[in-house]
């Protein structure tokens, strides 16, 4: 999962890798390179290995398109757990019923007004 990321910051690590919208309900967090993105990923990774987030468990991200979501995908897959991402737009008891019957571990927020 993280080799084309891992790759893309050795190689072009300078380059952008993603552009967030600038409003978003979040706060924009403008142009990412790889560098970037791979090094968010990478702290987001090390902060489930505290949490004692094995492998195959479920980490469930309720977030708006963005570029957070992008670096959740290999901070959670790319680390081999599972990345169960839930609309931000959802009534708290659908995102409720979400985390629950998916078995998520860890349920993340990453929504949020600035």
């Amino acid at each position: 999962m993280t080799d084309f990321l891992e790759r893309a910051a050795a190689v072009y690590p300078r380059r952008v890798g993603a552009v967030d919208e600038p409003v978003q309900p979040a706060g924009s967090q403008g142009e990412l390179t790889y560098a970037d993105i791979a090094d968010l990923a990478r702290r987001q990774a090390a902060i489930l290995d505290e949490l004692d987030i094995a492998a195959g468990e479920r980490v469930a991200i309720v977030s708006h398109n963005s570029t957070r979501l992008l670096t959740s995908f290999y901070g959670v897959s790319g680390w081999d757990r599972v990345l169960v991402p839930i609309n931000f737009r959802l009534r708290p008891d659908e995102i409720s019923f979400i985390v629950e019957h998916s078995g998520a571990r860890l349920a993340c927020n990453l929504f949020r007004h600035q």
